[in-house]
């Protein structure tokens, strides 16, 4: 489904997300001790009240680079590159668990970066209607929006 042309997209994405991190971390490191201190969705007894509160800019920050053992922007890294090296369902499951989380953090962040998760989660869209389409041709999957939506989500942090 996935062109292997894309496995050297996704290599570079990945190197891109990696540089992000480095700004990205440091500048969420002040948001994840806001984010813990009231007591936000990353705690495991967050209840559903507290997992759809509005997140205020530090904690948006949190949410992207601190959030969790493995960071939501990782794990978008991660999901690209699985499906470019060749769809089977871990990664396509994979991808369709962080189309979910980004469709649950998008009305939760302040406006300012509403735009910048809907970049992100272009391609994880673009494979999901391929799925459910039952698509048997190659999916092009639109990496680059998602590295420029992540550049847009780190200058806001």
């Amino acid at each position: 489904m996935v062109r292997p042309a894309h496995l050297a997209v996704a290599t570079v994405t990945l190197l891109l997300l990696a540089g992000c991190s480095a700004g990205g971390a440091d500048a969420g490191a002040d948001a994840g001790e806001s984010a813990t201190s009231s007591g936000s969705a990353s705690t495991p007894a967050a209840t559903s009240t507290d997992r759809d509160a509005p997140l205020d800019a530090n904690q948006a920050c949190a949410a992207m680079y601190v959030t969790g053992d493995k960071t939501l922007e990782e794990r978008i890294g991660t999901a690209l590159v699985g499906a470019s090296d060749g769809l089977d369902v871990s990664s396509a499951d994979q991808m369709h668990a962080i189309a979910v989380e980004l469709g649950r953090l998008g009305p939760r962040v302040p406006e300012e970066f509403q735009g910048p998760v809907e970049k992100v989660r272009v391609p994880f869209l673009q494979l999901q209607k391929a799925l459910d389409d039952g698509t048997e041709e190659a999916t092009e999957l639109d990496v680059a929006s998602t590295v420029e939506g992540l550049k847009e989500y780190e200058a806001l942090c």
